[in-house]
């Protein structure tokens, strides 16, 4: 069956709560895992000019600290179920990192924000595009926070 799971993480409660998914099946079926974060390029359009140079390594380093801490999190938790593991954290556009990885492991855990309509349209879905695009197979854990579970019945 399933012997190396990805479980890509962005810190989101959403994602921690698809990481926690993906350990309790790991668990179950005596699978390792490999989390993932990837740190997307800021890119150009953070570069509005010489002014904002000098915060934009500031910015980097911010980012890479959100993403080892989820890591941090992640990997306390498998420690915790014990399940084995590794952790990376690797530059690149999320959903394509995500894609590349998954060459390496028999299925993906991702979890859902559940965000609908302009949200959805604007922010875009890192899930879906990896849904769509993967070889592997995907196991999507949805997560709705409480407010959004009541209004959404």
């Amino acid at each position: 069956m399933y012997q190396s799971i990805l479980l890509p993480t962005d810190g989101s409660p959403a994602a921690e709560a698809g990481v926690q998914e993906g350990l309790r099946l790991a668990k179950a079926l005596g699978a390792k895992v490999a989390f993932l974060y990837a740190l997307e390029p800021l890119g150009p359009r953070l570069l509005l000019g010489p002014e904002t140079l000098p915060y934009y390594q500031a910015l980097v380093d911010d980012m890479r600290k959100e993403g080892l801490a989820a890591l941090d999190r992640a990997t306390r938790m498998a420690e915790e179920m014990g399940v084995g593991f590794e952790a990376h954290l690797l530059e690149g556009r999320a959903a394509e990192v995500i894609l590349k990885e998954a060459e390496k492991h028999d299925l993906l855990v991702m979890a859902t924000h559940g965000r609908t309509g302009l949200d959805a349209m604007l922010l875009g879905s890192v899930t879906q595009e990896v849904v769509r695009r993967s070889p592997k197979p995907v196991l999507v854990v949805p997560y709705r926070t409480r407010g959004s579970e009541a209004a959404s019945r």
